[in-house]
């Protein structure tokens, strides 16, 4: 419909699937230590080699973001969105430059994500404790944005919208879904309230079905059901 789609992650975005191995940093009584994770049984010298490589560009990449944010005025020098869509869009762009030059497998998805939790405390202070914030990933939320125009990101609404829409993964696996919500949010505009309401009762509707077997008339019929 846009141009653009979402997708189950980036690594099925970009058609890709090499192994990743995350150098973790930890403090550990003061001192900064690391640990490296993959979800391959051995890691090697050379797959370490290759993660201290990884982050380093992850590090370059993420210290631009916080610049560019900072010189736009989107973001503040003590942690203080101006324009949280802008940030998070900003930040979703480059990131998902960056995985076209270093890609990752599927099944380190969960790593890189949660990785980037830390990595710049001027765009997030660290992990969630909250149990449904680790769902929603606001990395990979960001990612998935960038896929789309931002002027259609700020006409569905603000980004904590954005976050209740992307914490559905049900409506992740087909993009017609996603483009149905963007058209119903755009034409009804709902605050938060009237919009959980919508999303659960969508997502409800198809939960015991594989969209993915219906044609674009069938689906509209599912989800336009009352």
């Amino acid at each position: 419909m846009y141009g653009h789609s979402l997708s189950k992650s980036i690594a099925n975005f970009y058609g890709i699937e090499n192994k990743m191995v995350i150098k973790i940093r930890k403090i550990n009584k003061g001192k900064e230590c690391f640990q490296y994770k993959s979800s391959r049984r051995i890691i090697t010298p050379h797959d370490k080699k290759e993660a201290d490589e990884f982050d380093l560009n992850l590090r370059n990449t993420i210290n631009n973001i916080e610049k560019i944010l900072i010189n736009s005025d989107a973001l503040s020098k003590k942690n203080k969105k101006k324009d949280p869509i802008l940030v998070w869009y900003t930040v979703g762009e480059h990131i998902n430059n960056f995985l076209k030059k270093h890609p990752f497998d599927s099944e380190d998805e969960n790593l890189f994500w949660n990785y980037l939790y830390g990595s710049s405390p001027l765009i997030h202070k660290g992990i969630p404790s909250n149990k449904v914030s680790k769902v929603r990933n606001d990395f990979k939320t960001a990612s998935l944005l960038a896929q789309y125009p931002i002027k259609i990101i700020r006409k569905v609404g603000v980004w904590s919208l954005w976050r209740e829409i992307i914490g559905y993964r049900i409506f992740l696996g087909d993009k017609r879904v996603i483009e149905y919500v963007i058209k119903e949010f755009i034409k009804k505009p709902r605050n938060r309230d009237e919009a959980r309401v919508f999303l659960q009762t969508l997502a409800q509707r198809l939960k015991k079905i594989d969209t993915s077997i219906l044609d674009d008339k069938e689906l509209t019929i599912v989800l336009r059901r009352k």
